[in-house]
């Protein structure tokens, strides 16, 4: 299995990185958690394919996490041909807003219908389902306001922060990796982790990646051992 961060920066791209999202490539296939407005532009850097992505969960709502999703779908249907099914999941509202987004980029596009399928679940914290062949279960994040909601997701023993204040309780039991954001190097505010809170009492999990950062986070963390500050493209093996 390789986990790789296709961008690892805030919703700002500070220190010139791209926005956060994460490529997880395993024995069923390939899928990302969120997929921003820089994450075509990665996979081609890597001199990846779009069209092996089978599910794509989206942590929330905001453009950062979602903007990639027009691009994705215009590569899909005017370069590559794709006819392989597409798995999407995210909070509640995610299909109207992927809908309302290809619609504001390529309008005439997204008057016919796709030539592949793509099944959305919406999905809330609690649910626990199976999707792709994998294991999912869902969590609260502490990022957005009601009836707004964030998410940070269990993919079989695989753990995602998204944005969030906090780590919910139970998200990190038996997982061998967390890749959890890390916007601020000082203390953890409502809406964002940050190292100063975070180091102070480890996930305990194997290994930890963050991204989501900010440039001071980028530029002031000394990782202990067991714990990796991301760059864009880089990848690790377990």
């Amino acid at each position: 299995m390789r986990v790789t961060a296709l961008g690892s920066g805030d919703a700002f791209c500070s220190a010139g990185r791209g926005h956060t999202c994460w490529l997880v490539d395993d024995g069923r296939g390939s899928f990302t958690v969120d997929f921003g407005a820089t994450a075509l532009a990665a996979l081609k850097r890597l001199g990846r394919d779009p069209g092996e992505i089978d599910a794509i969960h989206f942590t929330h709502l905001h453009g950062d996490h979602i903007g990639g999703w027009p691009f994705l779908l215009v590569d899909a249907v005017y370069r590559s041909g794709r006819r392989k099914p597409l798995h999407v999941t995210g909070p509640k509202g995610t299909g109207e807003r992927l809908q309302a987004l290809w619609a504001a980029c390529y309008a005439a596009a997204a008057e016919r219908p796709l030539p592949f399928a793509v099944e959305v679940r919406e999905v809330m914290p609690g649910d626990r389902l199976e999707l792709a062949g994998r294991s999912l279960r869902v969590f609260r994040a502490a990022h957005m306001s009601p009836p707004q909601i964030a998410l940070s997701l269990r993919i079989d023993d695989l753990a995602f922060t998204g944005d969030t204040g906090e780590i919910p309780d139970g998200l990190c039991a038996g997982a061998r990796l967390l890749c959890a954001e890390c916007t601020n190097l000082g203390d953890s505010t409502d809406q964002h982790l940050g190292w100063k809170t975070l180091a102070s009492k480890l996930p305990p999990v194997p290994r930890l990646l963050l991204g989501h950062l900010g440039s001071e986070a980028r530029g002031g963390i000394v990782p202990p051992l067991g714990v990796q500050v991301c760059d864009d493209l880089d990848s690790v093996e377990l």
